[in-house]
């Protein structure tokens, strides 16, 4: 256990030594973002918002005693820790669990397998699964109840919010949701549910106590003049990766999430080899505030420096919210984050010499620190923004705890899982971006990005690598390896050493398949059989669904490459330029690639039975 203390003052970007041939250097970028900065009237009131039990929503990490309970992805491992962050007690979940949470007074921990479908109930003393809760496809968010008497469950692949009685396990009611849900929150007075997305550009409201229906709320397009003030398009932007969402009180809620511009104009003078066409970056990570009244809802925005902010938390008894980005190894803390007074507070570099930390979860321990879980090192940081009087602290101790589990990656595989998150001026123009950037959770921002003056399609990653060479949208590409580093230069990265990529490139071969929603059998084999006779294994063949070829179309391409069907249903829009919204949407009106098939003839029911069979390759 090492401790460092930290006077915090403007925020620095450090580059880790592993990724920066041995040498640790220490930047400012011009133009970077602010610490924090509001674009709009703050939705908060005169004082505090009431308290909001942490059990309401989920996380990686939850305060448990005196430590923390952690679920970590890559082991699989659910671990409990002592107050100095060893390892005291872990049971086995599954790899790529989704997140937890902690019913303190039952001493229950609720993790969601996202493999086998379930929730694991956990006994923390000692560690032992207890009983599992089976539920529809890739569970990930996990929130109680106020009373904790239910357990609400967000599931990817089946894209529904189901809500189960904790006692015996039985399914109370379900709602649809859209496409690549995240985490869930409740109102502490149970009143409604709010849900985060990575594609949709939303977060979904439900009604806990009425319908139950969601409404969909889009996250403000608000943004400070003072970015991306060339692009001419700013209403041209997108909310994206939404992976968490809390609540400030029974008014008030917060989602981070990253605002993109894919397409950047730039008074004609437009530059062809990046990402968006444009000078300054087409990211910017962003706070949602919510202000929910009766019968409408208050929203502003505020620009942050956390890169990828995926992990919050908030002390009620300080009025401090705290954002962590994984991308920069960032924290910030923002005072009076419920009242009209909101303003930045303290901001902290987790890295630690050559090891970065990766923040994908926090928690609130009852003094008010921040317990930190490090993805990357596997272990539990604490920092103490509050002083032994009990007050917010302007100069504070960062604790680094031990790693809790080995990785269940090889050490190549697990350094390019660092690099894929890192936004560094090897990878991207001034470390602007990172390969998560577009491709949150190893999947699609859904968004068709200007390059080389064409509109090209971001492309699922997990599950679709293997096998499926040539790479681009053209097929220019032989290797992976060659992909990645043609994908350097368009982002304006100096580039990583060979070795570097070639980790890259393993970690993103090692990635499992997207789970397939679960779609009726007979429709399946009906699909499957229209799939056979129709003409689609011409060019889609094989076991990823892609004869390896480049084909001339009509489309603004010279030649396409043939992508690989595999997670289909995961990875709209489709075609090369996104002109094709839906499976459906490509059946009937081929998008912009004119002549790929002629599925005009297809009854609605051959369509409807070709997209369940697309849906589950």
């Amino acid at each position: 256990m090492r401790t460092r203390t930290l006077a915090l003052g403007a925020l620095a970007v450090a580059l880790p030594a592993n990724l920066a041939f041995g040498k640790m250097v220490r930047m400012k970028f011009r133009g970077a973002p602010p610490a924090f900065e509001l674009a709009g009237r703050p939705v908060g009131g005169a004082k505090p918002a009431s308290a909001t039990p942490a059990h309401l929503t989920g996380s990686r990490i939850m305060a448990a005693d005196d430590g923390a309970l952690v679920i970590d992805a890559d082991s699989g491992f659910l671990v409990k820790t002592d107050q100095a962050g060893k390892n005291i007690g872990q049971v086995e979940v599954a790899r790529d669990a989704g997140l937890l949470t902690f019913d303190a007074v039952a001493r229950l921990a609720y993790v969601a397998d996202r493999h086998h479908d379930r929730i694991a109930v956990v006994k923390t003393d000692p560690m032992a699964i207890a009983s599992s809760i089976k539920t529809p496809a890739e569970p990930y968010g996990v929130a109680l109840s106020p009373d904790r008497t239910l357990l609400l469950v967000s599931t990817i692949a089946d894209r529904t919010l189901v809500a189960y009685d904790v006692t015996t396990g039985a399914e109370r009611w379900r709602t649809p949701l859209g496409s690549e849900p995240r985490g869930i929150a409740v109102s502490p007075d149970g009143t409604r549910a709010l849900v985060a997305y990575l594609t949709t550009g939303t977060v979904d409201q439900i009604d806990l106590v009425g319908t139950r229906r969601a409404e969909h709320i889009a996250l403000s397009n608000a943004v400070s003049g003072r970015r991306c003030r060339r692009c001419g398009n700013d209403g041209d932007s997108f909310a994206r990766g939404a992976f968490a969402v809390t609540f400030l009180g029974e008014r008030q809620a917060v989602v981070p999430f990253q605002r993109e511009i894919p397409v950047q104009a730039n008074d004609g003078a437009e530059r062809t080899t990046s990402y968006g066409g444009g000078t300054e970056s087409p990211v910017t990570h962003q706070l949602a505030f919510f202000g929910f009244g009766d019968g409408h809802t208050e929203q502003t925005t505020a620009e942050i420096a956390q890169h990828q902010p995926r992990a919050l938390a908030w002390d009620q008894a300080h009025d401090a919210l705290y954002v962590a980005g994984i991308g920069n190894d960032s924290l910030v803390q923002i005072k009076n984050a419920s009242q009209a007074s909101i303003a930045a507070g303290l901001s902290v570099t987790l890295t630690s010499g050559s090891d970065r930390c990766g923040p994908d979860g926090l928690a609130i321990t009852a003094a008010g620190n921040v317990l930190v879980w490090c993805s990357f090192t596997r272990s539990v940081a604490q920092v103490e923004f509050v002083d032994p009087h009990g007050a917010l602290a302007s100069i504070t101790n960062l604790t680094e705890g031990p790693a809790l589990v080995a990785t269940a990656m090889t050490a190549k595989q697990h350094q390019g899982l660092v690099l894929f998150h890192s936004a560094e001026p090897q990878i991207s123009q001034s470390g602007s971006l990172a390969c998560a950037s577009c491709h949150p959770d190893n999947r699609a921002d859904g968004l068709s990005w200007r390059i080389d003056q064409k509109e090209l399609q971001t492309p699922l990653l997990s599950g679709r690598l293997v096998g499926t060479h040539p790479f681009k949208w053209d097929g220019t590409d032989a290797t992976l390896r060659d992909s990645l580093r043609s994908t350097m230069r368009r982002l304006g990265g100096f580039g990583l050493p060979k070795k570097a990529t070639d980790a890259l490139a393993s970690y993103l071969e090692s990635l499992p398949p997207v789970r397939t929603p679960t779609r009726d059998t007979t429709q399946v084999a009906r699909g499957k059989k229209l799939f056979e006779t129709e003409g689609c294994r011409s060019c889609h063949d094989g076991p990823a669904y892609t004869d390896r070829d480049r084909h001339k179309f009509s489309g603004t391409l010279q030649e396409s490459d043939t992508p690989s069907l595999l997670g289909l249903a995961a990875s709209a829009p489709y075609f090369h330029d996104g002109s094709a919204a839906t499976i459906e949407a490509l059946l009937r009106d081929r998008g912009a690639v004119h002549g790929m098939a002629d599925s005009a003839r297809l009854t609605d029911q051959q369509v409807t039975d070709l997209t369940a069979f697309l849906d589950t390759l």
